[in-house]
């Protein structure tokens, strides 16, 4: 019986398929992935991502609990719980803040945790060169390998090799120092050393060696950079990643209205939120993905301004932790419709500007909200909510400085991730005014080739921090304290077979807040 009742429902999906494909080309309401059962109060998605910061070749991204891989993306957001791989002639790159992990031909990884204070990550096969350039007192730094687990004590550069049947585990410290720890205890590495272990030895078995640099260490060292003599670690924190990529591509400057704000080195025709393309992460909805190595920090922190005729990233004031966010963009239009126009459906943003309050659609959680506000809203307190988890309409700022400045798309090109910048539609000025603002989501669901971007689920504890928790002494996978405590149980470590727990549930939406505003005064500028 459950059987047929299966089957009969996988047959009125594909019945609906057509109607779907065809409601999507028209302008009537799209089916919301924003509305259904109500978010708990007190959820919120991780505070800490990471980004793709280099593709060369084939680099593939796994989302947690699936099991297909696709194409990573240049500045896709990374997550824990999520895995990446290399082919046989390709290299790829992410970055963490201050952090940067280097992957070889032939690698596979999965971010287990991005905790504060914790990073974890599983190396299963390959290599990987990692470069810490900050670590707090009480920041730890762990990568798994199938014999054991490394942990990175002090800022420096490591070259981790897993090991496998044709070579054997190397943990390579050329600057810092690294712990080692596995079957039969535990090694320290210093600076210049390389411990070499094979499949059957024990951790004190591990011979020494000098380093030895060799192709791959030369390419991560060419891609390292050296953020000492940078000047955005003088403006924003080293924990917003992204930051390392500013100074190279634009100016920064201190301004009597916002502090300080950076120029980015760009063309008259440029704006925020125009060159790259929208994608659905079921985790917090429609993110923007730019196409720029330096678009990824502005694209998700701070605000934008129209200064002098010239755009400027506002950071705001500093924050150490600032939270990210999949676009600080307000949209305009009615929800799940978008905006009508001469030629059908569109869909428009304009980038929120210093002051203004940014609210996700993905979290009702007050205090997060707050956070997320931290340091670009000069009175985060006045930020309030409703009896059904809305905000106060007085909240946001009536009059949205650079709505004049929207950047207007075909729905269709929206909706499947098409490049942007090449499909922009210019609106009367009246169209934008007068258009209801929403501050969350445009509501419009993804495309079919979108709609498995990502794991809609809030992450949980790894799996090897669960059996440590629970002592699992019988298991035959354990794992040691961060502080490699109780060595009696340090035993192996199969990252190839430890997998965060599947998230759970489905994409929990809310209802869409639509503001009607009073008309913007934007200054001259670069307009739709």
């Amino acid at each position: 019986m459950r059987l047929f009742i299966r089957i009969c429902c996988i047959a009125m999906v594909a019945g609906l398929l057509p109607a779907i494909a065809q409601e999507l080309t028209q302008a009537e309401p799209v089916q919301s992935v924003e509305a259904s059962a109500p978010l708990p109060p007190d959820w919120s998605p991780p505070n800490r991502v990471g980004r793709v910061s280099l593709v060369s070749g084939n680099l593939n991204l796994q989302v947690s609990s699936g099991t297909a891989w696709a194409d990573a993306e240049l500045n896709q957001p990374i997550f824990a719980g999520e895995a990446l791989r290399t082919d046989s002639r390709a290299r790829g790159e992410i970055r963490i803040g201050a952090k940067t992990i280097d992957l070889s031909n032939g690698s596979e990884i999965q971010i287990a945790s991005l905790l504060d204070g914790v990073t974890q990550i599983l190396l299963s096969r390959g290599r990987i060169g990692l470069r810490l350039r900050e670590a707090g007192e009480n920041e730890a730094v762990e990568i798994d390998v199938p014999q054991g687990a490394v942990w990175l004590q002090v800022p420096g550069t490591y070259d981790i090799a897993a090991g496998d049947g044709e070579g054997p585990l190397r943990v390579g410290v050329l600057g810092g120092r690294a712990q080692y720890a596995g079957a039969g205890g535990d090694r320290r590495i210093e600076a210049g050393q390389v411990a070499v272990l094979s499949g059957s030895e024990t951790a004190d078995a591990a011979s020494i060696e000098p380093v030895a640099a060799d192709d791959f260490v030369a390419w991560c060292r060419d891609r390292d950079n050296d953020d000492t003599h940078l000047a955005a670690p003088y403006y924003i924190s080293r924990y917003m990643t992204g930051y390392d990529e500013l100074d190279g591509a634009g100016v920064w400057k201190i301004n009597a209205q916002y502090g300080p704000v950076w120029f980015p080195t760009q063309s008259e025709d440029w704006a925020p939120y125009r060159f790259g393309h929208w994608s659905w992460i079921a985790l917090w909805g429609w993110t923007w993905l730019d196409d720029q190595a330096w678009g990824f920090a502005p694209s998700h922190y701070g605000r934008w301004a129209l200064i002098d005729d010239h755009w400027a990233w506002v950071p705001g004031n500093y924050v150490a932790r600032p939270l990210y966010a999949p676009a600080v963009v307000a949209f305009l239009g009615t929800p799940g419709v978008g905006l009508s126009s001469a030629e059908g459906a569109t869909v428009a943003w304009f980038p929120l500007a210093p002051g203004e309050a940014y609210w996700p659609s993905y979290s009702r959680d007050l205090d997060y909200v707050r956070s997320l506000n931290f340091g670009t809203v000069q009175n985060v307190a006045a930020i309030g909510v409703r009896a059904d988890g809305e905000p106060p309409l007085e909240t946001f700022n009536e009059d949205f400085a650079n709505r004049l400045f929207a950047t207007v798309i075909p729905r269709l090109v929206f909706t499947n991730g098409r490049q942007v910048a090449p499909a922009r539609l210019s609106l009367p000025e009246k169209r934008l005014l007068d258009a209801p603002v929403l501050m969350a989501s445009p509501q419009i669901a993804p495309a079919s080739t979108q709609r498995v971007a990502r794991s809609a689920n809030p992450p949980g504890i790894h799996a090897a921090v669960q059996l440590f928790r629970k002592g699992g002494a019988n298991k035959a996978v354990r794992t040691a304290s961060i502080q490699l405590r109780g060595r009696a149980q340090t035993t192996v470590l199969r990252g190839a077979h430890l997998r965060a727990p599947a998230y759970a549930g489905q994409p929990r939406g809310r209802q869409m807040v639509v503001l009607r505003v009073a008309h913007s005064h934007g200054g001259p500028g670069k307009k739709g």
